[in-house]
C-alpha cells in the first residue's frame, strides 16, 4: 500500500516542467553529492523513491541529453530497498545552472528563487522529490531531510515566511538538516506552491473527516459530562429530600416546595427541564426552589452535628 508521501511524489512526477533548471537545483540541494574520480568531477543525485527517480531522470535528460548516467541499486543492509542514482558532469551542471543565475556552490537561496513564488514552488518540488515526506498519522508533519547547511536552512526559512507566509523550522540530526512544517494550512500552502493540486484535495478531505470525527467526539463528551453532572445533581437532591422527610418531614416546607420535593422523589430520572415542564414553572424558578430545599437540609444536618 502506497504512503501519502509516495502518492504525492507520483502526482509531482506527472506535472509540467515549468523551470527544469530550478527543479533540478532543488533535487540537488535535497540529495546531491560531489563525486571525484581522478580528473573527472561529477554530481550525484540519490533518491530512494522510484517515482522520484523517474522525474529526476526526465529532468536530466531534458537538460543534458545523453550526457548522464542513471542506475538503480539495492541497499538491503539499510532496509530501504531500491535506490536510484543519477550521475551528472559537474562542469555541465554548473554551466546550465549559472545560466539561470544559480550557483551550486553558493550557501544561500539564489535571488532568482527567493524573489519568485512560482520558482520557489518549483524548487521545493525538486527538493521534496529527493528528500521530502509527509506524515498524516496522529498529526500533520511535512519535512525535508537534507544535506544543506544551517546557514542555508536559516535563509530557506525566511523565504518560506516571506513568499508563502509559512512557518518552518529545522533541527540538526546526524549532521543533516531536518526542515519541518507542522501546520496543516501551511502544508497546504506549500503543496499549492508545488502544484500538487490532487494531493491538496486528498489532504483537505482528510482534514474534513478528522474535523467531523473530532466534533462528534467533543459532542459525545459534552453530553456525557452533562449527563454525569445531571445524575450527580439529581442524586444530591434526592438525598437531601429524603433526609428532610426522615428528620423533620416534608410538611416543614412550604406548599410549593413540598410538591417539588415529592415530584423529585417519584421521578428520579427526570432532568431539570422535564421537571419544570411537568410542574408548569421555569427552570430558573425550579432550580432556586431545589437549591433552597438542599440548603434547609444542610442547615438541619449542621445543627444536629
Amino acid at each position: 500500500m502506497s504512503t501519502f508521501s509516495e502518492d504525492l511524489k507520483m502526482s509531482l512526477v506527472n506535472t509540467e516542467f515549468l523551470y527544469p533548471v530550478v527543479e533540478l537545483y532543488g533535487a540537488i540541494k535535497g540529495k546531491g553529492d560531489f563525486v571525484i574520480e581522478g580528473e573527472n568531477r561529477h554530481l550525484k543525485i540519490t533518491v530512494s523513491s522510484m517515482n522520484s527517480m523517474k522525474r529526476v531522470y526526465k529532468l536530466s535528460r531534458e537538460l543534458f541529453g545523453e550526457w548522464i548516467a542513471a542506475y538503480v541499486k539495492m541497499e538491503r543492509r539499510l532496509r530501504i530497498g531500491r535506490m536510484g542514482e543519477v550521475l551528472l558532469n559537474l562542469e555541465y551542471v554548473d554551466k546550465v545552472l549559472s545560466g539561470e543565475g544559480i550557483s551550486i556552490f553558493e550557501d544561500s537561496v539564489p535571488e532568482a528563487i527567493k524573489n519568485d513564488p512560482v520558482k520557489f514552488g518549483v524548487f521545493l518540488k525538486g527538493m521534496f522529490l529527493t528528500t521530502g515526506s509527509i506524515s498524516m498519522k496522529s498529526s500533520y508533519h511535512m519535512e525535508f531531510f537534507t544535506d544543506i547547511s544551517e546557514n542555508y536552512a536559516d535563509d530557506l526559512i525566511k523565504v518560506f515566511q516571506t513568499l508563502a507566509g509559512v512557518k518552518a523550522n529545522y533541527l540538526v540530526k546526524n549532521n543533516k538538516i531536518k526542515l519541518y512544517i507542522k501546520s496543516s494550512q501551511d502544508i497546504i500552502n506549500v503543496l499549492e506552491l508545488m502544484q500538487a493540486h490532487r494531493t491538496i484535495e486528498k489532504l483537505q478531505e482528510t482534514l474534513r473527516v478528522r474535523y467531523l470525527k473530532g466534533s462528534v467526539s467533543r459532542t459525545i463528551n459534552f453530553i456525557s459530562a452533562n449527563a454525569e453532572k445531571t445524575a450527580q445533581s439529581s442524586s444530591n437532591q434526592i438525598n437531601d429530600i429524603n433526609y428532610l422527610k426522615q428528620s423533620v418531614g416534608l410538611n416543614s416546607l412550604d406548599e410549593k416546595s413540598q410538591i417539588i420535593a415529592q415530584y423529585r422523589l417519584e421521578n428520579e430520572e427526570d432532568s431539570l427541564k422535564d421537571m419544570a415542564d411537568a410542574l408548569g414553572m421555569s427552570k430558573s424558578t425550579l432550580y432556586n426552589k431545589l437549591k433552597k430545599i438542599s440548603e434547609v437540609a444542610q442547615e438541619i444536618r449542621k445543627n444536629k452535628e
